[in-house]
């Protein structure tokens, strides 16, 4: 149990690192550049998604009911932490960049949507015995859900690249999106 707490304190700790740098990059003056905003909601993106996809990685131990309801708990607080991270950053540094604040704001909303759907059945999932629980886990009685958050993800960045703004506003933001760093490799895990 105390190994559990460590690796939670740590990595509590690392996001708190992360989030520290973000925001002090983005408050060096005032509004982040569009690349930057957009590598911050891409990162976001992906660690979350990180987060789910390590509920299919046992990481060599045998899975347990225990051990996938602790995972379930890091995915709630991941989706906590992300919600928390796009409502907290600010618009781009663009013409455009109040409107696309609020199609990221109702991007977010939709992701939350996703994950409320999924943290339900499995919720379901975990009231069942430890058997049960496994064999819903494990014949994915859950995929379905998972699979449109997977969705609400791709839609999210198609959103915002899409976004309904001015053309050279859109041209901008969408060269944002294909520079980050961030956002070519979630991309490229699509």
């Amino acid at each position: 149990m105390r190994r559990n707490w460590f690796i939670a304190a740590v990595a509590l700790g690392v996001v708190a690192i992360v989030i520290a740098a973000i925001a002090m990059r983005l408050s060096d003056d005032g509004s982040p550049t569009t690349e930057e905003w957009a590598g911050s909601v891409c990162t976001s993106l992906s660690d979350w998604r990180d987060s789910f996809t390590s509920l299919a990685d046992a990481g060599g131990e045998p899975r347990t009911a225990d051990s996938l309801r602790e995972k379930l708990d890091h995915a709630n607080a991941a989706t906590s932490e992300l919600v928390s991270e796009l409502q907290d950053l600010g618009p781009p540094d663009l013409e455009a960049g109040d409107q696309v604040k609020e199609q990221l704001d109702q991007s977010t909303a939709e992701l939350e949507s996703s994950y409320d759907a999924l943290k339900e059945r499995a919720d379901e999932a975990a009231a069942a015995p430890p058997n049960e629980f496994l064999q819903q886990l494990a014949a994915a009685a859950l995929a379905s859900d998972f699979a449109a958050l997977q969705t609400a993800i791709a839609n999210t960045m198609t959103t915002l690249q899409n976004a309904d703004v001015a053309e050279e506003s859109k041209a901008e933001l969408q060269q944002a999106f294909a520079d980050a760093p961030s956002c070519q490799s979630l991309q490229a895990e699509s």
